[in-house]
Formats: C-alpha cells, sequence, structure tokens
C-alpha cells in the first residue's frame, strides 16, 4: 500500500513536470508564450507616456487649488483685520467735560496694518493700504479724529495679492500676469457711537 500511494504521488509528479518543461521549450523557441510578454513590456511602456503627459495637469490642478487657498486665506485676513479697525474707530472714550474722544485716523491705520505683516501670506512686496472714510467728512488721514458722532465710518483694505507662483516670468509661471494684476480688497462700515 505504501508502494502505490508513493508511486502514485511521483506519478503525478512526473505529469505535473512534463507539461511545463513543454511550455518553458516552447517560450524560449518564440511560441505563443513570447506575445503576451511584448505586450506587458509595451503596457508599461504606454503607462509610463500616459503618466508623462498627465503629470504636469495634475501639478497644476494642486498648485491651483493652493494658490485658491492662500487667495481665501488672505482675503480673510484682510476682512478681518477692516472690522478690528472699524471696531474700534467707532467706540469712544470721554475726556473731563464728557465729550466723546476717537481714536485718530493714524491710530485706525495702524490696528488695520498691525497684524497684517505676520499673518498675510506674502510671496511678492506688496503691501496693505487701507483708506478711511467718514459719512459726514470724506477720507480721514493723520491725527484727524477718525469717527464724529452720528456719523458712519468705513475703513476699506486693500491688498495686492501676488500669489505663490514660481516667479513672475511669465516662461515660469503661466498665471503670472493674471495672479499680479489680482487685488484683494474689504471695507467694513460702522456707525460711530
Amino acid at each position: 500500500m505504501g508502494d502505490s500511494i508513493g508511486g502514485g504521488v511521483m506519478e503525478s509528479a512526473n505529469i505535473g513536470a512534463q507539461p511545463l518543461m513543454t511550455r518553458a521549450h516552447r517560450g524560449r523557441a518564440g511560441g505563443a508564450q513570447s506575445r503576451p510578454v511584448r505586450r506587458r513590456r509595451a503596457q508599461r511602456g504606454v503607462a509610463a507616456v500616459e503618466f508623462a503627459l498627465v503629470l504636469p495637469l495634475l501639478l497644476l490642478l494642486l498648485f491651483g487649488i493652493v494658490e485658491m487657498g492662500f487667495l481665501l486665506y488672505d482675503k480673510s485676513v484682510i476682512t478681518s483685520a477692516s472690522r478690528a479697525a472699524a471696531r474700534q474707530a467707532v467706540a469712544f472714550g470721554e475726556d473731563a467735560t464728557g465729550v466723546p474722544v476717537y481714536l485718530s485716523a493714524s491710530s485706525v491705520q495702524g490696528i488695520a496694518t498691525g497684524g497684517l505683516s505676520t499673518l498675510l501670506v506674502n510671496f511678492g512686496s506688496g503691501s496693505p493700504s487701507v483708506t478711511i472714510t467718514n459719512s459726514t467728512s470724506g477720507v480721514v488721514t493723520g491725527s484727524t479724529q477718525a469717527c464724529s458722532s452720528g456719523a458712519s465710518l468705513t475703513v476699506a483694505v486693500s491688498y495686492p495679492f501676488t500669489g505663490f507662483g514660481f516667479g513672475a516670468s511669465a516662461a515660469i509661471n503661466p498665471l503670472s500676469t493674471v495672479a499680479n494684476a489680482l487685488t484683494l480688497s474689504s471695507s467694513t462700515t460702522m456707525s460711530c457711537e
């Protein structure tokens, strides 16, 4: 019984080995097996070419998303700066006689631009500009009080967005002409207390 089991195993091993040798022999001789190998190699080459064609588009999309994120972040920072400056400008204190005393225009401008230098994502040399407008006296500058009782005050902050880009050259950054022309602005209007 041991011989028949061992013989059966040996016999099946011989049967399995015979077709493998025949297939390997046919593959070397240029039989049917060599065509799929060539197809696989050609498909690998096609995948590399497709990747090379799609990669620039994917990178452009990725950098576009990052650029838009920087733009929206800077817009949010400018909006917060104009709101904080307007809120400080319309709040008043009183002098000894009870007359309201408001911040000067230069102080309001300092509040608006105070944190922008550290908060803005700045790849260029642009700096924010602040315009303070009183509804009764127009544009206010210098040491003049920004607010007056019963008036409304508008604080406008604008900032030239230069963007992420790879430089100002159009050869490197095809969006440089669009990005350099973009000015972000935000204004907040509040009534003087």
